[in-house]
């Protein structure tokens, strides 16, 4: 009897183990082995920045911290009036600061930044076949400018603006007169008529003449070539792809003032340097054409640090959307770096029209010097 009943605890303790009901096996799950945990990837060249931006320790890209506080020191010391400095790589924010109240959300101006802009827009209306080409007479897309005007040689009558062409103005070389000190930004209701009415005085592509009212015509053309305003333009083919919110000025006649006035985030403005940092791509689109890219962020012929609306500086390969009061866009590709920095800005008034009282305001810096700045961002780089 007693050996009956050993063997029908041993067979019982068998049915108990084989049931899973036994030891260390009393969970199923404990049996399945665990996945093995994937490291996200590092941010690199193919990394691209959703409706929100990722913010990484500096680190992750090869930068150094310490270095790069040194520069957002730099830029927020007393009397640089810095309102915001946002620092991209790899299409990450590796770095930003914000004056005291402000934050990622608060509005900066672009000012001649806006050019730039412009150029981006040239470039797709060239490349959807809006436009023929860069070198296109400007009077054939201004119906205040006859392309029959008689070229005129004696001392006494200006020159031709049929002679014009796209490129001339995006150069900053039409060759049409300056405007004696008055700001078309300050005292002009309808800028784009202030800006076409001036006579030409010099040989179109000789004489570089840095002019508000030669970016105001673009303007005008791409109003003609694409059927949009700039601003709507700029909103339907540029700023949706790229997931940027701009509010760009018009004169009082509806004009897109194409010479300055895009009120953005400082992150919203990086995203347009990143579009120029990786040649005109955006997430595997290329939105500016690759022609276009190369094009205008090359050294206009004879001039040392200006292309079709972008600040060139090719000995260290960086190009830049530069605005009055240093807001401005530095784009260094071989870096895949971007930087951003704006100044104190107060938007007066409760349109997007300049006339009245809608006005910008921003406070330019004292003592800056860009190289110094610069330099300490790129020297936060262990590549």
């Amino acid at each position: 009897m007693k050996l009956f009943n050993i063997i029908l605890l041993n067979s019982l303790f068998v049915l108990i183990i084989g049931c899973g009901g036994g030891g260390e096996a009393t969970n199923p799950q404990e049996q399945i082995p665990s996945a093995p945990t994937v490291q996200p990837s590092a941010p690199d060249i193919d990394t691209w920045p959703s409706p929100s931006w990722e913010v990484v320790e500096p680190s992750e890209v090869n930068m150094d911290e310490s270095k790069l506080k040194a520069a957002l020191d730099y830029a927020f010391q007393a009397g640089r009036n810095t309102q915001s400095v946002v620092i991209v790589r790899h299409g990450v924010v590796v770095a930003e600061r914000y004056k005291e109240g402000e934050n990622k959300d608060t509005l900066a101006t672009s000012w001649s930044g806006a050019k730039s802009f412009t150029s981006a827009l040239i470039g797709l209306a060239i490349d959807q076949g809006y436009i023929g080409s860069v070198d296109d007479k400007a009077c054939s897309y201004l119906e205040r400018w006859s392309c029959e005007e008689v070229v005129c040689l004696s001392l006494d009558c200006p020159l031709s603006r049929p002679l014009i062409s796209i490129r001339h103005i995006l150069e900053m070389r039409s060759g049409l007169s300056p405007t004696d000190g008055i700001s078309i930004y300050s005292d002009k209701d309808d800028q784009l008529l202030h800006s076409l009415e001036r006579s030409i005085l010099t040989k179109p592509g000789e004489t570089y003449l840095y002019s508000n009212e030669d970016s105001m015509i673009l303007s005008a053309i791409i109003r003609k070539a694409t059927g949009l305003t700039t601003k709507d333009y700029a909103e339907k083919e540029l700023f949706s792809k790229i997931n940027m919110v701009g509010d760009w000025w018009t004169d009082k006649e509806g004009h897109t003032m194409t010479y300055c006035c895009i009120d953005s985030t400082p992150r919203n403005f990086a995203r347009f340097g990143l579009l120029y940092a990786r040649s005109g791509k955006w997430d595997g689109q290329q939105i500016i054409s690759d022609y276009w890219y190369q094009e205008s962020t090359k050294l206009a012929d004879g001039l040392d640090n200006y292309g079709l609306h972008w600040w060139l500086y090719p000995s260290v390969n960086l190009i830049g959307a530069l605005g009055l009061h240093t807001n401005d866009i530095w784009v260094y590709k071989d870096l895949d770096l971007i930087v951003v920095r704006n100044s104190v800005f107060t938007k007066y008034g409760t349109e997007s029209v300049r006339t009245g009282q809608n006005i910008h305001v921003t406070t330019a810096p004292n003592n800056w010097n860009n190289t110094n700045f610069l330099s300490l961002v790129t020297d936060s780089i262990n590549d």
